[in-house]
């Protein structure tokens, strides 16, 4: 389990070109530690407000190499702020080589490379973020279209955590309500907890505390509708070799755009696709990916690229195209994704490919088509099961609604007159309030708190 109390730094902004980036670093001994990197008036201290504080490179430190430069640090010294501890943001001008210095130096005076998700951990240990709320901060890193960003930041705003945990509170209290009824039923003192609970108070508040989680659970499983958590089955290969239209022919639909001329696609286009072996999938067809480009290319051709070449390094199953009349050049693509090679456009030039490694396709004639998505499918069948926290709550959500509808039930016996069983009342009641503290945290082994969070970027 990653303690909370350790020195930790990341860059907590993406590299490329901008106004400013920032170092985040946080953990026991941070007032120290910026006293150590950066020379400034005053540091704010424990119990004290967060401020931004103006300071500039230590003379005796980067200030060797860098000069006085002036620097802005936004300082929470604790305990009040996002994390529940020392935290500390450094604005320095977006410079690759000064962000890596900065955080080399950092380590040099004790601090550590922060894990992926650390700092949201902390936060979420701390409890100023939910489970959901964590997982939304990965969400919008990831966001992929405006809907996906809109429910990821609606997620992040707490409107799903806060609602489950308006609920739980409630089913606590009619827990507490319960048990003390069954406690106190044979006491007959004028002082003593009422021996018969109000069931049809308690039947309303039962209502209440069902529509709330339901409709959570709905909007859970909305994520799921929209394919935010889908294996992601990329398309990568030079411009100009028809990977537009293999796309349309493998998702079925004119979805992408398709010219004879190189660059029509600049950007990512997403296609769900319903896997023949029960597990769908999504379709991305990407930017073609051209190592000269980064030379003659004009900057937007270029950024395009380079979105490219980060969505296939990131993909969970990389469909690798090549044309037939390139020889044998196939791209070049990072990370350890399952790799399909593909021969594109055989209608037009008699494919030399390998039939035992490479599937030769031709949207013209409808060629390899179908054994490509066969491919894809097995490919995205041997892939393990993801284990979203959006997942894990929304079945807690169901599970907990289930057991509210059990306790109503059984209200509603009592109203009719026919008996009730407080007991059984209060163990439904107790079922729903633990499958809802995984929401909360409060029921999560540090198993899967190590899953969740190992997802998110480092400085996030």
């Amino acid at each position: 389990m990653w303690s909370a109390d350790e020195l930790i730094v990341a860059p907590a902004t993406v590299p490329g070109n901008g106004a400013r980036a920032i170092v985040r670093l946080a953990g026991d001994g941070l007032a120290d530690l910026l006293q150590s990197l950066l020379s400034a008036m005053a540091w704010p201290r424990h119990g004290e407000r967060p401020r931004v504080v103006r300071a500039t490179l230590a003379a005796d430190g980067l200030g060797r190499d860098w000069g006085q430069l002036p620097v802005e640090v936004l300082v929470w010294p604790g305990p009040a702020g996002p994390i529940g501890g020392p935290l500390a943001e450094v604005q320095l001008p977006a410079s690759a080589p000064l962000v890596a210095a900065m955080v080399a130096e950092a380590c040099r005076h004790g601090a550590r490379l922060a894990r992926g998700g650390e700092f949201t951990l902390r936060a979420f240990l701390a409890g100023r973020l939910d489970l959901v709320q964590a997982e939304a901060v990965l969400g919008v890193v990831d966001a992929r279209s405006p809907e996906q960003l809109a429910a990821a930041l609606d997620r992040l705003g707490g409107g799903a955590g806060a609602a489950l945990a308006v609920a739980r509170g409630e089913l606590l209290d009619l827990l507490a309500d319960i048990e003390a009824s069954i406690d106190f039923a044979d006491e007959t003192t004028p002082d003593a907890v009422p021996a018969q609970p109000v069931w049809s108070e308690i039947a309303a508040r039962l209502d209440r505390c069902f529509a709330a989680i339901t409709g959570v659970a709905a909007t859970l499983a909305g994520r799921d509708a929209a394919g935010g958590d889908l294996p992601r089955v990329v398309l990568v290969g030079r411009p100009n070799i028809g990977k537009s239209s293999l796309f349309n022919a493998v998702a079925g639909r004119d979805a992408a755009l398709v010219a004879d001329e190189s660059g029509t696609t600049r950007d990512s286009i997403e296609a769900r696709v319903r896997g023949g072996l029960g597990r769908d999938w999504l379709l991305v067809d990407l930017a073609g990916v051209d190592d000269a480009v980064a030379v003659r290319g004009d900057p937007i051709d270029v950024a395009a690229r380079a979105r490219a070449a980060d969505e296939a390094s990131r993909a969970d199953v990389v469909v690798a195209c090549r044309d037939a009349g390139a020889g044998r050049a196939a791209p070049v693509i990072e990370g350890v994704a399952p790799r399909i090679d593909v021969v594109t456009r055989c209608d037009r030039v008699a494919a030399d490919g390998d039939a035992t490694t490479e599937i030769v396709t031709s949207v013209v004639a409808g060629t390899g088509i179908g054994q490509l998505k066969d491919a894809i499918d097995a490919a995205v069948a041997g892939l393990p099961a993801a284990e979203s926290a959006t997942l894990r709550m929304r079945v807690a959500a169901v599970a907990a609604g289930a057991a509210v509808a059990e306790a109503r039930r059984a209200v509603e016996q009592a109203i009719a007159g026919r008996g009730v069983d407080e007991a059984v009342v209060a163990g439904s009641l107790r079922t729903a309030a633990e499958s809802l503290a995984e929401v909360t945290g409060d029921a999560i082994g540090t198993d899967l708190l190590d899953r969740i969070f190992s997802r998110h970027c480092i400085g996030k």
